[in-house]
């Protein structure tokens, strides 16, 4: 079991995909996280319900991916009873995290002052549609919108013929795991000088560092760098032997081999090209280069007239590096994925596996220690552990500020 943060307390206030994906990651990493939960419930649970569960019976996938490991209180942050609750469990923890809106933050008083006055060394984490500044810091917003839309994410990978819609959470769950690297620099940091911080990560910022290729391209040719299928997007040139080609079955072969020189010969005799790999003319990057599209060309045409298997089967012998385009259900049984651990079973569930969130400390495979929990599970057993009796506990409950 992962345990690099253990004695780490987290204070989760967020909902959907985005944020508690990153207290899921600290979780993970052997932190304590307590989520806290309006009465209405997590948003998330009724995107699901709305027609992404009924794909998988009752099991509500996305739930738990984000919020396994956790323990759940239910709390009514808009109560005036819920006020002190809160305080102890800021009190109690090291990180406070939220994608709360600021004027949402602000009406329930959980903006970084607020929680600073009531412990100064907290770690205080947002997530964010479009950052902290500018016309647009107030607004909401959606990975659809920030990740995949706003930051070109979407447009460059849908290619000339149609639009390439996202998966679900697409943008969310990489962007948690950039907040919880920076809560992680933070909370070193205050090992060091003992103060707290705050940790900002934007969807949008999250979307512009995963296209960053792209838009530096951008910022240099003045001119958007041409799409998948568009004309000059497979221009000639000497790295051959990088690119996606189809087999004879309809699947897709994608060969990446960066030092060209060096597989040149192996991959010319695993694609039943040999007459190009005994050709002295092609054998330098400077040769390939004028001939990139004719050497192209003589590659689609011998992985299109045979099955994926077939060059799986030779490249493999080769040495050369290269993959299919795998299904889910694909990478479900890919050795490497079991060896390695990146696809944990889910403890209750007959055939569910989580994605483990991708840092391992140690060679030691992410575990999941508990499934995700339901609203209010351990309410009582978290205010019991910061001091709030059970007496108290039930005014508080009669009152409805919890649950």
């Amino acid at each position: 079991m992962t345990d690099v943060l253990a004695g780490v307390h987290v204070l989760e206030v967020a909902e959907q995909g985005f944020v508690p994906s990153a207290a899921a990651v600290l979780a993970d990493w052997g932190a304590d996280v307590v989520k806290v939960e309006r009465p209405e419930g997590d948003g998330l649970r009724a995107v699901m319900k709305q027609g992404l569960v009924t794909q998988t019976g009752d099991f509500d996938f996305l739930t738990e991916q984000v919020n396994r490991n956790k323990r759940n209180v239910c709390l009514d942050l808009k109560h005036p009873d819920s006020r002190p609750v809160l305080e102890r469990l800021v009190a109690w923890a090291d990180v406070f995290i939220t994608n709360q809106l600021p004027q949402v933050r602000r009406k329930l008083s959980i903006e970084p002052a607020d929680l600073y006055a009531v412990n100064p060394r907290l770690v205080y984490a947002r997530g964010h549609g479009q950052g902290t500044k500018g016309p647009d810091a107030e607004a909401g917003g959606y990975d659809a919108v920030s990740f995949w839309s706003r930051a070109g994410v979407g447009h460059m990978l849908s290619g000339v013929a149609g639009v390439v819609m996202q998966r679900p959470a697409q943008g969310d769950i990489p962007s948690g795991m950039f907040l919880a690297g920076g809560i992680a620099a933070a909370l070193f940091a205050r090992e060091r000088d003992g103060r707290g911080r705050t940790v900002d990560l934007a969807l949008l910022a999250g979307g512009i560092w995963t296209l960053a290729p792209d838009l530096v391209a951008a910022s240099v040719l003045g001119a958007d760098p041409p799409k998948p299928g568009a004309a000059g997007a497979r221009a000639p040139t000497g790295m051959v032997l990088v690119g996606t080609f189809l087999t004879s079955d309809g699947r897709v072969l994608q060969l990446s081999m960066l030092a060209t020189d060096k597989y040149w010969k192996a991959a010319c005799d695993a694609l039943e090209a040999p007459e190009l790999g005994a050709d002295p003319a092609l054998a330098t990057d400077a040769g390939r280069a004028p001939r990139g599209l004719e050497i192209r060309e003589r590659f689609t045409r011998a992985i299109a007239g045979k099955p994926l298997a077939h060059w799986m089967a030779r490249l493999r012998a080769a040495g050369c590096i290269f993959s299919s385009f795998a299904t889910p259900t694909e990478v479900q049984s890919d050795p490497q994925v079991i060896a390695n651990g990146y696809l944990p079973r889910h403890p209750t569930h007959p055939t569910a596996r989580l994605a483990a969130s991708p840092v391992q400390f140690d060679e030691i495979p992410i575990a999941i220690r508990r499934v995700a929990p339901r609203k209010g599970e351990h309410t009582d057993e978290v205010l019991e552990s910061v001091g709030i009796d059970a007496e108290t506990r039930e005014k508080l409950r009669a009152s409805k500020a919890i649950e």
